[in-house]
């Protein structure tokens, strides 16, 4: 098959990650200013949660009630937003860089695919349907490519 069908897959694919990441990371950080994308829908449990701290946080030194339940959510929110865009910015600068080198290392495909079918799997489990057709378009194109590529 071809190769440039199967880069442009990988590229969709990775495109997919950074635009969601992307756009994830930066609701979450303007939630830091104007609480919209991931607030709670009733304000007393935002209240609850800028009242309370995590019992993770501790199990190690220093003051535990000095981070609150919504510092961390957005924490989160913004840590994993970076995260799925890093994958997706990683994984497009080798594809469009040197599509060879995912022929080379034999364990980017099955990663990418792996990375992408954990996101959908727990997008299934704890998301909203949005997120699983996102997560479900960026598996598709991962595994679309292996499969030209193979």
């Amino acid at each position: 098959m071809s190769s440039g069908a199967a880069q442009a897959w990988f590229i969709a694919g990775a495109v997919v990650f950074m635009l969601a990441g992307g756009l994830h990371a930066l609701g979450a950080l303007l939630d830091t200013v104007r609480p919209t994308f991931f607030a709670p829908i009733e304000d007393p449990v935002k209240a609850e949660m800028e009242g309370t701290g995590m019992r993770f946080r501790g199990l190690f030194p220093g003051d535990a009630a000095r981070q609150s339940m919504w510092r961390f959510w957005l924490g989160f929110n913004v840590s994993h937003g970076l995260g799925a865009f890093t994958f997706g910015l990683f994984s497009l600068l080798i594809a469009a860089h040197d599509f060879q080198l995912i022929d080379r290392i034999e364990a980017i495909r099955p990663l990418t695919i792996a990375v992408s079918a954990a996101y959908l799997a727990i997008s299934l489990r704890y998301w909203f349907y949005p997120v699983v057709i996102i997560t479900g378009a960026a598996t598709v194109c991962f595994v679309v490519a292996a499969v030209l590529s193979a």
